[in-house]
């Protein structure tokens, strides 16, 4: 069985309905929303105890993704509660999969709090862990994701979904930053496979078809007849990334299947827009 935290939202969701005929438990947010304290290593302990041997994995989709979010909450919940499940889960052989962003590497340089510090604190702890020997964690770097419900309003996607239905300028850097889009109903698949798999530690979730903002905020205005209201260059490039960097498939998604989101953009944000 597997155990999956942070149900409902866009990952968890996916995950749930992917996993849904492994056996599945979805507790709600009130049982684990206090896990990132120190001393709860024990009530995890007890928790996965009484469920016995049928949890044999647990996804931590827990996340705040929000920008604007507190560090602490960031700190809370991306790093330390994942932490505290990976500690109780090792001694008793259940595999914890956690998930970070993207951004871990393409960042040139980290933030010293905030959602990427926040990954990358994660990711370190995990890598330590396998270091030591203690467990087998997997920790996912993935990319952003759509599908499975409105785009978060913060999000490149959920700005262009605002500007289409407002009908309002959309200003936007060069674009020049090469960003990878994944289906959360291609993704939930592709975390389970390499769930199953052997790999361990750091691993990063790449389909490896990159496309620049610009290019998908192009064919997208395009697609809803509203080129004239995309400004690209209007904001400055954004400082601290890699520019140009492109990644190649994780090899154990050898044969898995990625929509293309040149494509599967336009019809996921034509449903959040009036006919």
């Amino acid at each position: 069985m597997k155990l999956v935290l942070g149900a409902r939202g866009r990952l968890g969701t996916g995950l749930c309905a992917e996993l849904a005929a492994d056996g599945l438990l979805a507790p709600d947010r009130s049982v684990y929303q206090d896990w990132w304290r120190p001393t709860a290593v024990s009530e995890i302990t007890r928790y996965l105890d009484v469920q016995g041997p049928r949890v044999d994995a647990v996804f931590v989709a827990t996340g705040v993704i929000d920008p604007n979010a507190t560090a602490v909450a960031h700190e809370r919940v991306n790093y330390l509660l994942p932490q505290q499940v990976i500690r109780a889960a090792a001694p008793l052989g259940i595999r914890v999969i956690t998930f970070g962003t993207i951004m871990e590497a393409i960042s040139s340089s980290i933030p010293s709090a905030g959602y990427v510090a926040s990954k990358v604190a994660l990711a370190e702890f995990v890598e330590r862990q396998q270091t030591q020997a203690r467990g087998h964690a997997l920790h996912l770097r993935i990319h952003t994701l759509y599908g499975g419900g409105a785009p978060d309003p913060f999000m490149f996607t959920g700005q262009m979904l605002a500007a289409l239905r407002k009908r309002k300028h959309f200003l936007m850097s060069p674009g020049t930053q090469l960003r990878e889009y994944h289906h959360i109903d291609d993704e939930a698949p592709a975390v389970v496979t390499l769930a199953n798999s052997e790999a361990n530690g750091v691993v990063e979730l790449n389909h490896g078809d990159s496309i620049s903002l610009a290019e998908l905020a192009q064919s997208t205005f395009q697609a809803f007849g509203a080129s004239e209201l995309l400004k690209l260059g209007a904001l400055p490039a954004p400082a601290n990334e890699k520019v140009g960097l492109r990644f190649s498939r994780t090899p154990q998604l050898a044969g898995q299947c990625f929509r293309d989101v040149r494509v599967a953009m336009i019809d996921y944000l034509k449903s959040y827009l009036p006919d």
